[in-house]
């Protein structure tokens, strides 16, 4: 396989992920979990093309969406 059209394909996943998602989280917490789905791909990017700075970032994101969609859980069930 090789690496390239992988990461092509991690990179668009994340693009359109991110963009799509955050389009649908005010009104459905369950959207956080395709962003952290997204920030993953974003990880593996920035991680592929040794750019630390961007690969903590998304790490750093990827935990926002995971406790943003614990938080809407929360809210939804209370």
């Amino acid at each position: 396989m090789n690496w390239n059209i992988l990461i092509l394909i991690c990179d668009v996943l994340a693009c359109v992920g991110t963009v799509v998602t955050l389009n649908f989280v005010a009104k459905h917490y369950k959207a956080w979990l395709w962003y952290s789905f997204s920030g993953l791909m974003y990880i593996t990017v920035t991680a592929y093309h040794k750019i630390p700075g961007l690969t903590i970032m998304g790490i750093i994101l990827l935990f926002t969406g995971i406790r943003n969609y614990y938080i809407g859980r929360k809210k939804n069930y209370e």
